[in-house]
């Protein structure tokens, strides 16, 4: 969000829609629009097909999903109806609010800023509510420990891997973490220092990867 010297904000979203104008699942046939609020109305400034609802394999999803957010610049919120399986993931990488509502778009943009600030403190009440341990098992090892990462993100779809990772290792008291995900996240590289970590990349394939957290080691 950008405001000018009159205090007037611009706003830009993408929604996810259908043909009659309401949020579909970003795999259902449909459309993709970018709407832009300059003060108090709407326009909208690009609507384009959803090309990810043809997506029928994972390294399809990919390609689909980077190809949207390509097409999407600078808009980093995103509403639809339901964003499932590794597509939340690549979105989250590339810096995406996601919002999850069944609504037209018409209600959306009428009341969209009260509307998106309860769902993401409602997101922020059920990240508090999430505990890492039920997915955790263990290592061979004291302190070592194993998760899926996919499997945590198809169940619990209104999570980021930041929200599922940041806590454990707040809290710390473990020698080692692997996981299995689609993609390394970015905030990673960005984060890890600050947090003390670092990670390694065990195995690469196209779609899965397994990463290896560890506390940096001081002198």
């Amino acid at each position: 969000m950008e405001c000018n010297a009159k205090k007037e904000c611009i706003l830009k979203i993408a929604i996810v829609e259908n043909d009659d104008q309401r949020t579909s699942s970003i795999f259902e046939q449909g459309f993709i629009a970018i709407y832009e609020k300059n003060g108090e109305k709407w326009r909208i400034l690009n609507r384009f097909e959803n090309e990810v609802s043809n997506a029928k394999d994972i390294a399809t999803v990919r390609r689909t999903v980077l190809d949207t957010i390509k097409q999407l610049g600078d808009v980093k919120i995103l509403i639809a109806s339901e964003i499932p399986g590794i597509a939340p993931g690549i979105f989250e990488t590339a810096g995406f609010e996601i919002v999850l509502v069944e609504n037209s778009t018409l209600n959306i943009l009428d009341s969209f800023t009260e509307k998106i600030l309860k769902v993401l403190k409602k997101r922020q009440e059920e990240a508090l509510k999430f505990d890492i341990m039920q997915f955790l098992e263990p290592g061979i090892n004291e302190g070592y420990f194993y998760l899926n990462m996919e499997e945590i993100l198809v169940k619990n779809p209104q999570l980021t891997s930041k929200i599922i990772l940041t806590q454990f290792l707040e809290k710390g008291g473990f020698n080692r973490l692997e996981f299995t995900c689609s993609h390394v996240p970015k905030w990673f590289d960005r984060d890890f220092v600050a947090l003390g970590f670092e990670y390694q990349t065990l195995n690469s394939l196209p779609n899965k990867k397994t990463v290896r957290i560890i506390p940096v080691q001081t002198p």
